[in-house]
């Protein structure tokens, strides 16, 4: 019994270094693609629901945060945001709170354990996510919050279900694919890839979740840049 609680241990330790390691080679990838002077953005999206984008966007996040860069989050899946849940915090005031007038971004974006990071979680529900998205309010918004962080990754919601990403992947410096292994299907990521070449947004690369490999070494994640050519 203490033999199989030391080997699962040790499984678990190699298996969280190996999902760090890889992040670390994601947010290598993501820097040297996306060269310019002052803050970059970033979409993180997926084609369809439950393929990773949110475990995707706060991990590269705090991966950016470890390399002492300023990072903002923010929860731009207005219509089943999940952020506030995963890292246990209110989701207001958040982002639709700050682009409504309601509230400061000071007084939304919140620290968090990770040194260097925030969080803009989505806020109130609106009946309008799309609209609000693609407004002129949220792209002052991204403007202004530039000016104070090095990163600002969006986590947005499917690709080929809504078209809420679109507006921003056009503005942003580059867009992150979130792809799973064994669910995502060719035609759907060549749907997803199609809308962002349409509204000219820059495809940074693809991100392939949920792999795992047969000599007992464990990759959550591996990182294709610019793999859909």
């Amino acid at each position: 019994m203490a033999d199989n609680f030391k080997d699962n241990a040790e499984l678990q330790s190699i298996n969280l270094f190996a999902v760090q390691e890889a992040y670390k080679t994601i947010r290598t990838n993501v820097t040297l693609s996306i060269i310019k002077e002052g803050c970059k953005t970033i979409v993180v999206t997926s084609s369809l629901p439950s393929e990773g984008k949110t475990t995707t966007s706060l991990n590269l996040s705090i991966s950016l945060a470890q390399a002492y860069k300023k990072v903002l989050l923010i929860d731009c899946d207005l219509r089943k945001s999940k952020m506030h849940k995963v890292l246990g915090i209110p989701n207001v005031p958040g982002l639709t709170n700050v682009i409504s007038g309601l509230e400061t971004l000071e007084n939304s974006a919140r620290e968090t354990k990770y040194s260097g990071l925030h969080v803009l979680t989505a806020g109130i529900q609106v009946p309008n996510p799309s609209e609000v998205l693609s407004s002129e309010a949220m792209f002052a918004l991204l403007e202004e919050m530039k000016a104070s962080y090095d990163y600002i990754i969006l986590d947005t919601p499917p690709l080929n279900i809504v078209a809420d990403a679109l507006p921003l992947s056009r503005v942003a410096d580059g867009t992150l694919i979130v792809v799973k292994q064994n669910q995502t299907t060719h035609i759907d990521l060549s749907k997803a890839i199609e809308s962002l070449e349409f509204v000219g947004g820059k495809i940074a690369g693809i991100i392939l979740n949920g792999v795992e490999t047969t000599d007992n070494r464990y990759y959550k994640y591996k990182y294709r840049l610019k793999a859909y050519q």
